[in-house]
């Protein structure tokens, strides 16, 4: 059976603390260097509030998803350097033309930790950018590329950029190590995702919050384990075969539908995209060194992260095919083979047997149990899918409003990104901040402990890391029950 990763949901709270940073675009308008732009009449400065998420995992909540067992993504697999800058965010037309680069972009993790799979990115455009806009256009979000960006405006269009990013200046280098499932900051995934918005409205009092924009991943995941049943432990876990560069764009990606299709078989790419070069097997970034999977003491289970790899064409007794070599701890110590094809439950389209490339965003698993002389293998290839949200397409609401959602996508309220207050649902009633009463046991903003006096009511927050203590505010108090 095949299962898949499903994309964020809006957690309760979008921003506490969302910064009231100024925002600019590199455009391609001719005139001012100034990035707000002019209202026409060489006075005041005309700005668009836009705003929208970026998602790379989800919970699967009550809302419609597409059938199959998706997966959310945990931890570093989903971490944006947002404080290293690593980000760029542009505009495109719906001919794929670029407009303008976002040069200070405001995005904001919204969940309890770093390790965010929802993100809040907003921006400004000025006047010309508008009208550039139009009504339809397109949004581009490229992170973690280790700041290693080329000149959008010098590509022009999203297929030339491709045909940039996949050659060796812009490859995302792993010949010196692959990450396992300790994944920390410092290997941190660049990812990509692209959406075209349409019916927009752009008004100077209001600010227009799209929706989201789901990021692709340019690594896949594999995954190895034992059965509880097996004769015998497993004592390590090889890959024979790997590409040592990522490219951190898919090739033909121009727009969401090419990659999100809610469609269980068909999320997401369906190629591998390599590095420009790549002629005939071997690839020139192509190691035959064996990788060996990391074993995670919690659970066992043998990990690594790697760049896409193709696999499906190199036939059943090609040396050049990538396999899983395992070692039992057994007294004839052997090494078993397996191979990334399907073992089972084939999806529509392909048959047992035949084999699959490895692509971005996929988490491959594979379940083992050893018997007397061979073992049986359970595969189950898992993308990453997509839950679309529904946050008020185009919504015209006070600029400086942030809208937030509970887990179902139902709006709670308003948070004032530049006064602090919240508002209820009519965006004009200020009340009291909704997640410092009793049921939150954490600030959804910082990860800080709630503490509550017996009745429920908010006391002080407690940073669980540091022991250190603050007021509603968030400055820093004497520890109330210690002094």
């Amino acid at each position: 059976m095949f299962n898949k990763y499903t994309a964020s949901s809006i957690r309760t709270l979008l921003a506490l603390l969302l910064s009231a940073a100024a925002f600019g675009f590199a455009a391609c308008s001719e005139g001012s260097d100034d990035p707000g732009g002019t209202d026409g009449t060489g006075g005041v400065t005309v700005e668009h509030k836009i705003g929208l998420y970026l998602q790379t995992g989800s919970d699967l909540a009550s809302r419609t998803t597409p059938s199959g067992d998706y997966d959310r993504g945990a931890g570093y697999e989903n971490y944006i350097d947002i404080a290293g800058g690593d980000l760029l965010v542009a505009l495109y037309g719906t001919d794929d033309r670029w407009i303008a680069t976002v040069r200070n972009p405001v995005v904001t993790p919204v969940s309890e930790t770093l390790s965010s799979k929802t993100y809040l990115l907003e921006f400004k455009v000025s006047g010309d950018i508008r009208d550039a806009l139009g009504s339809s256009f397109k949004v581009l979000v490229l992170a973690n590329w280790h700041h290693r960006y080329p000149d959008l405006a010098e590509a022009g269009s999203l297929q030339a950029l491709f045909d940039i990013v996949s050659t060796a200046d812009y490859w995302i280098d792993y010949s010196a190590g692959l990450p396992s499932w300790d994944l920390t900051a410092a290997d941190k995934i660049a990812m990509f995702g692209i959406s075209q918005y349409d019916n927009v409205s752009l008004r100077p009092d209001m600010a227009a919050y799209l929706g989201n924009l789901h990021l692709l991943r340019a690594l896949a995941k594999i995954e190895v384990w034992d059965n509880s049943d097996s004769a015998d432990e497993i004592e390590s876990v090889a890959l024979t075969r790997h590409i040592t560069r990522a490219v951190p764009m898919p090739k033909g990606v121009t727009h969401q539908n090419h990659y999100v299709k809610n469609d269980y078989q068909k999320d997401y790419v369906l190629y591998p995209s390599l590095p420009a070069g790549s002629g005939l097997y071997p690839y020139p970034n192509e190691s035959s060194e064996p990788l060996p999977l990391v074993k995670n003491p919690a659970d066992g289970h043998y990990t690594v992260y790697v760049p896409e790899f193709p696999n499906s064409q190199r036939g059943e007794t090609d040396a050049t095919r990538a396999r899983l070599r395992i070692r039992y701890k057994e007294y004839n110590a052997r090494d078993y083979f397996i191979d990334f094809k399907y073992y089972n439950d084939p999806p529509e389209g392909a048959a047992a047997g035949d084999y699959f490339d490895l692509l971005r965003n996929y988490w491959y698993q594979f379940e083992v149990r050893k018997l007397a002389e061979h073992i049986n293998v359970e595969v189950q290839v898992v993308p990453y899918s997509h839950v679309p949200l529904k946050p008020g397409f185009g919504i015209g609401i006070p600029k400086e409003l942030v809208p937030v959602y509970d887990d179902n996508g139902n709006l709670i309220c308003y948070f004032n990104s530049e006064n602090g207050n919240y508002y209820d649902t009519d965006a004009t009633t200020v009340i009291k901040n909704p997640f410092l009463i009793e049921g939150n046991p954490k600030d959804p903003a910082t990860g800080w402990d709630i503490v509550r006096d017996d009745n429920g009511t908010f006391r002080y927050f407690r940073d669980p890391a540091t022991g250190k203590c603050y007021d509603a505010d968030r400055n820093e108090i004497p520890d109330p029950d210690n002094n």
